[in-house]
This record gives structure tokens, C-alpha cells and sequence, in this order.
């Protein structure tokens, strides 16, 4: 059983995730339905390991049971725990799960890729002042920088095209080769720690 942990104001925990490795706990029966719609057995298993992964984290900061909601966009949220604010992205065989108190949080994770169209996406979907064009690894470090804003506000590509309003935090992430990844908060002030799902368990 993995020790539970405190988080402190201002402080953001960030969980890396492997995807085709390692313990994590039985799914859920709705977790069970939902991978068994995916398309391939690689995305099954890895859509499982990935919530069960998710539920062993935030258990690591609350007693309360995770009982999950969602917000009107879509963002996700515990019940019994509002003040563990948390988000969660995932891209080929990797996840990210990071964790707040009582600060909304938005993280976002891509696999590097060649993308022919991309300046026209950053055209269509980055802020004004974050639209010039640069090549597929400088794109994806530019999405998930607005994508994890977005993520925070709880807004997802609803918000995509303006600039984001108040003060944000931005921090880009080490995700592994291969890979773009960032943070964000409202606010300034925030340290980031970072740990390895099936690494620090004590």
C-alpha cells in the first residue's frame, strides 16, 4: 500500500506514469466498461492502467472515497475531496497526473510527431501572440504550454484562439525523450516536484 503524502500551498505534485509496465490497482467496473469501447487491447490495457494508476495517487492525499465528478466542461473533480485538485493527460505509453491544494491545475502531455499541418492548428487554436510557425517539436512544446492553461480553467479547446486571462504559472516538464509536457496554475510562486508512479511508493 503506497503512504499517503502531504501537499503543501503553493507546491504541485507531478506524477509520471509508464503505461505498459508496473502494479497498479483492479479497475473499477465502470473503468472495466469504459476500456472494453476502446478500440485495440494495447489501448484497453493502458486506458486501466492509467485510471487505476490515477486512483492510487490521489488516494496518497485523502482518506475521503474517490467519488469522481465532472465539471459542465468536462474537467473532473473529487467529491468528497474538492481541495485535491488534480489533472491527468496521456499520450502513447505515458500519463501525467498532477496535484494541488485547493488551486485549479491543468497539465498536458504530448508524443512528439511529425504533423504536416501544423502552423495551420497553431493558427486556428494558439493565443494571438503565440501563433508563429516553428517545426513539430517546437509546436507540441507550445501546445501543451496553452493546452494545460486551458486545462486548469477547466475549459479544454473551448477556450483555444484567445489569450488566457489572469496570471498564470507555466512549467514546462520532463516527460521523457520523445515527449512535450508543461503545468500551469493561476498565480506565481509555485515549486514542482516530480515523482515516478511505481518508484516512490514510501
Amino acid at each position: 500500500m503506497m503512504s499517503s503524502l502531504t501537499l503543501k500551498p503553493h507546491e504541485i505534485h507531478v506524477w509520471r506514469i509508464c503505461l505498459d509496465h508496473g502494479a497498479v490497482p483492479p479497475p473499477t467496473a465502470g473503468e472495466s466498461a469504459r476500456a472494453a469501447r476502446l478500440a485495440s487491447p494495447v489501448c484497453q490495457s493502458r486506458y486501466l492502467r492509467a485510471h487505476g494508476a490515477l486512483r492510487a495517487i490521489l488516494g496518497r492525499y485523502t482518506s475521503a472515497r474517490l467519488d469522481f465528478a465532472v465539471h459542465e466542461k468536462g474537467k473532473p473533480y473529487l467529491c468528497h475531496a474538492p481541495e485535491i485538485q488534480f489533472n491527468f493527460a496521456h499520450s502513447s505509453d505515458t500519463a501525467l497526473v498532477a496535484v494541488a491544494l485547493n488551486t485549479p491545475v491543468g497539465v498536458d502531455l504530448e508524443h512528439i510527431r511529425p504533423i504536416a499541418e501544423h502552423a495551420a492548428i497553431a493558427e486556428r487554436y494558439f493565443p494571438p501572440g503565440d501563433r508563429q510557425a516553428g517545426d513539430e517539436e517546437d509546436f507540441f512544446r507550445r501546445w501543451t504550454r496553452f493546452e494545460a492553461v486551458l486545462k486548469a480553467q477547466g475549459v479544454g479547446l473551448y477556450g483555444a484562439g484567445a489569450e488566457p486571462e489572469g496570471d498564470w504559472s507555466v512549467y514546462e516538464l520532463d516527460a521523457g525523450p520523445g515527449f512535450a509536457a508543461a503545468v500551469a496554475v493561476p498565480g506565481n510562486g509555485f515549486s514542482v516536484v516530480v515523482y515516478d508512479y511505481g518508484e516512490n511508493t514510501e
